[in-house]
C-alpha cells in the first residue's frame, strides 16, 4: 500500500487480487476492487473496523480480531497465526505470522494454487524515526502510503525492512520450487528480492475486459 499505488493503473488490470489493510482508502480514487482483503495488525483492525464490518469482500483476520470489534460473518475468515518462518500453504490449519502482511497474502495465494504471483504497491521504502516495529503516533501527513490520511494522527508500527526481506526470500524460494513465477511490478519500488516487471506488461497481459 505504498505511494506507488497512486501511479499504478489498477483500473486497467483485470486479474484476481488480494488487497491488504486499509486498501479501501484507495476506493475513492479508482473503480478497481480486490477480490479479498487480509489484515493482521491489531491497530489497523481497530482503526478500519467500520469498513471491515460492512463490506461484502471476503476478509482474512487472525483470531484476535474477534476481540477487536470484528463481527463474525459469512465473508469473514479467522486464521490461526503461528510464529514460525515456514510458508504454510494449508491456511485452514495455520498461517505464519511475520513483520509484513504481504507474507500472509503470499500464503493465501499458495493455498489458492496461484499459477503466478504479481506484486504491486510494495515500495519497500519508509520514512520513520525510532526502532524497527516500534509503535508510534504519526504526526502530520503519512508519506509512506498511498493516502496522506492512512495513519495520520494514529498509531502505527515502524517497519522492519530486513525482516521483511527474509520473508520475501522464503516466498520467492517457495513459489519458484512450485514452478510459479513471482514478479514485482511495483512502480519505482526499492525491493530487490523478486524479478522486476514493467507495469505496462502486466496491463497487456491482463487487460480490463470491455463488457457490453
Amino acid at each position: 500500500n505504498g505511494p506507488s499505488l497512486n501511479k499504478t493503473p489498477l483500473d486497467d488490470i483485470d486479474t484476481i487480487a488480494i488487497g491488504m489493510n486499509k486498501i479501501n482508502l484507495l476506493y475513492e480514487k479508482t473503480s478497481w476492487r480486490p477480490q479479498m482483503i487480509v489484515c493482521t495488525n491489531g491497530l489497523v483492525i481497530k482503526q478500519n473496523k467500520d469498513f471491515f464490518n460492512t463490506t461484502s469482500t471476503p476478509l482474512f483476520f487472525p483470531v484476535k480480531a474477534c476481540y477487536l470489534g470484528i463481527k463474525n460473518r459469512e465473508n469473514v475468515f479467522f486464521l490461526n497465526l503461528v510464529d514460525e518462518p515456514v510458508l504454510n500453504e494449508n491456511i485452514r490449519k495455520k498461517i505464519s505470522s511475520g513483520c509484513t502482511v504481504t507474507y500472509l497474502a503470499f500464503q493465501i495465494a499458495a493455498y489458492l494454487k496461484a499459477t503466478e504471483v504479481n506484486v504491486v504497491g510494495v515500495d519497500h521504502s519508509f520514512v520513520y524515526q525510532g526502532k524497527d516495529q516500534e509503535i508510534k503516533k504519526m504526526e502530520g501527513d503519512d508519506v509512506n502510503h498511498f493516502s496522506k490520511d492512512y495513519f495520520k494522527g494514529q498509531y502505527w508500527g515502524n517497519p522492519n525492512l530486513d525482516g521483511s526481506e527474509v520473508l520475501y526470500s522464503i516466498s520467492k524460494d517457495y513459489f519458484e520450487s512450485k514452478g510459479v513465477p513471482i514478479l514485482d511490478y511495483t512502480v519505482n519500488g526499492k525491493l530487490q528480492i523478486f524479478q522486476k516487471g514493467d507495469i505496462q506488461d502486466l496491463i497487456e497481459k491482463y487487460p480490463k475486459k470491455v463488457r457490453a
